[in-house]
């Protein structure tokens, strides 16, 4: 693991990752060194809900979405970002990115149809069920999902230990202070989808913030530090 160039370090679930890799490297046109080493397993933790009482569902996460699968076919779904709209109209919904962060999705909640129910993960950094509450729209807040650390790999240990350069996208608070725990010697780049997954990360290294929390954005860094 000490080649000269640096190493991408991918934390995100096996096939998010691989995905990323391919299209990072399609962005490049060339084989990109990379380790994955997902720091957390999404598992489920409660069935998926009766979506029948229900005009909007609205998720943040591709996650969730996946949780839900077939029965969102035909449902009007509210998502944070474009990429988790794609991903359920992919399952038969009408769906509508309201915003690319939790923050522009709450600006538009004009665009809620209630009845409605908030489908999420346990960890979040914004729970839009309260925050739409706090607003006076009330939602059932449903989660359906944890995110349960996952121990490093022998070769994401190995790549941290080394001397050549890592750079580490991470696209979630929750990823970046859990990657964050673990000790490096060598110079570590981070790659942080969003201001708050660069605040998650507990430590020193390098940083760099995404223009967008999109996973375009974050190809767009790759680009540039490799």
């Amino acid at each position: 693991m000490d080649d000269s160039g640096p190493t991408l370090l991918l934390t995100r679930p096996e096939a998010q990752s691989t995905s990323f890799l391919a299209d990072c490297e399609r962005r490049l046109d060339r084989r990109i060194p990379a380790v994955i080493s997902p720091v957390l397993d999404i598992i489920p933790v409660a069935e998926p809900p009766d979506l029948n009482s229900f005009a909007s569902i609205i998720v943040a996460s591709g996650n969730a979405v996946r949780q839900l699968g077939d029965i969102l076919e035909g449902r009007i779904v509210l998502t944070v970002g474009e990429a988790t709209a794609a991903l359920a109209r992919g399952f038969g919904a009408r769906a509508k990115a309201l915003g690319e962060t939790a923050e522009t999705f709450l600006e538009r909640i004009e665009d809620v149809t209630l009845p409605a129910i908030v489908c999420r993960g346990r960890h979040v950094r914004c729970n839009l069920a309260d925050r739409l509450s706090a607003e006076g729209v009330t939602t059932v807040d449903a989660v359906l999902y944890d995110q349960v650390p996952r121990p490093l790999s022998r070769a994401g240990h190995a790549l941290l230990a080394g001397s050549s350069p890592v750079v580490a996208p991470v696209f979630s608070p929750r990823s970046a202070e859990l990657l964050s725990c673990y000790a490096a010697a060598a110079p570590v780049v981070v790659l942080a989808i969003s201001t708050a997954a660069r605040a998650a990360w507990r430590g020193d290294a390098e940083f760099r913030v995404a223009k967008h929390p999109t996973a375009d954005s974050m190809c767009d860094l790759v680009a540039e530090v490799l």
